[in-house]
């Protein structure tokens, strides 16, 4: 096969090939070969999408096909390192998604990997290109409502069938699992991208599904921060929260307050308001800014968990487009097309140093530092 478009190996047949295939092939990119533990199940699952090569070896296919040049990897985390490895040992750009890494050391070298290899590298936050969130970060950014004194986000859902299947690093804490690392580190993501980076905190996590008892993993957790400038902030999500859906997120300043006005459920348009001395108003989202409305996954078979499920609802497909064009711009040598910068491993490495912190702060009932990257 001969194509002008630079080729993709995609690491991981959950959300890999939920989002990642989808959101690769809307941003230009040609999405070459899929990866995964069990080739049978893997040529099953890349069969419906005209993936071309279904593989269990990526530093063969890496060797094999030169028109790959960008290695994504969208695997449970503990196993993201050697893939990452992999892509970076062969000199391929690479995505990981997060949580990036089993722990802070473990993120570390990875980020060592990539920088002293000089392989472009990104991290899996895809919600910075989130239509509210990213307008509500460059109204903070731009020093509309001064200088940021207090971030404040809530995310409660109901919870789901308890009977439904989940992904098992979900519910193992020792697999790096719990709804702080698969949820949380969005939360940090725009956190630190809003208000600056985060120096220290204090956190509690919790599991307050009674549905999964062999679960050790948290399901809600909460994180107080302070960031190095001294703005304080407070983070909440749960995933099995009974009663109402609940979304909020704020930022207070010293000459005004921004917010996302989101909708009564989970993918529903939002807005970005604004409240100073001249009043309140909404902020109009910009064309670059504005996202495609989700679409279904189509082929209903492939959709066997509750994380499938959600995926495969086609909401963080526009978002993760514009990451992976912003990648193929730096691959194509010209200057991305948003001025919003995608996260690289050194934001990786500074969100996992929070979430370690957490879960610290958590088992040590205390505030806690952050560790510097």
């Amino acid at each position: 096969m001969t194509t002008d478009k630079i080729g993709a190996a995609v690491v991981g047949t959950g959300f890999g090939l939920f989002t990642h295939v989808r959101a690769l092939r809307d941003a230009g990119l040609e999405v070459r070969a899929i990866i995964g533990r069990d080739l049978e199940k893997t040529r099953t699952r890349a069969a419906p999408l005209d993936i071309p090569l279904a593989a269990n070896d990526l530093p063969r296919v890496l060797a094999d096909d030169p028109a790959i040049r960008l290695v994504t990897v969208a695997t449970p985390p503990l196993a993201h390192f050697t893939p990452v490895m992999q892509a970076i040992a062969a000199g391929h750009a690479v995505v990981c998604e997060k949580p990036f890494a089993r722990d802070l050391a473990q993120a570390r070298e990875m980020l060592a990997a990539a920088e002293q290899a000089g392989v472009i590298h990104a991290l899996g936050a895809e919600f910075r290109f989130d239509s509210a969130q990213a307008l509500l970060r460059r109204v903070v950014q731009s020093g509309t409502i001064g200088q940021p004194l207090m971030f404040h986000r809530i995310y409660q859902q109901p919870g789901g069938d308890p009977d439904e299947p989940l992904a098992e690093w979900w519910l193992d804490a020792t697999q790096g699992g719990g709804f702080l690392g698969a949820f949380g580190t969005h939360m940090i993501d725009q956190a630190r991208g809003t208000v600056g980076e985060i120096a220290r905190v204090s956190a509690v996590l919790r599991k307050l599904s009674p549905g999964r008892p062999t679960q050790t993993s948290d399901d809600y957790y909460t994180i107080q921060f302070q960031t190095a400038s001294g703005c304080m902030g407070l983070i909440e999500a749960a995933l099995a929260f009974p009663g109402p859906f609940v979304m909020s997120t704020k930022v207070a300043g010293t000459a005004g307050t921004a917010w996302i006005q989101s909708g009564a459920a989970f993918g529903e348009p939002e807005q970005v308001w604004v409240q100073d001395a001249q009043g309140a108003r909404q902020v109009s989202m910009p064309d670059e800014l504005v996202n495609a409305p989700p679409e279904p996954f189509p082929i209903d078979e492939l959709v066997q968990t509750e994380m499938d499920r959600w995926h495969s609802q086609g909401f963080d497909v526009a978002p993760y487009a514009k990451l992976f064009a912003q990648v193929k711009a730096r691959l194509e040598g010209r200057d991305p097309p948003l001025p919003d910068p995608a996260g690289d491993f050194r934001d990786a490495a500074a969100n996992q140093a929070i979430l370690d912190a957490a879960r610290r702060s958590d088992a040590e009932r205390r505030w806690i530092d952050v560790e510097a990257i």
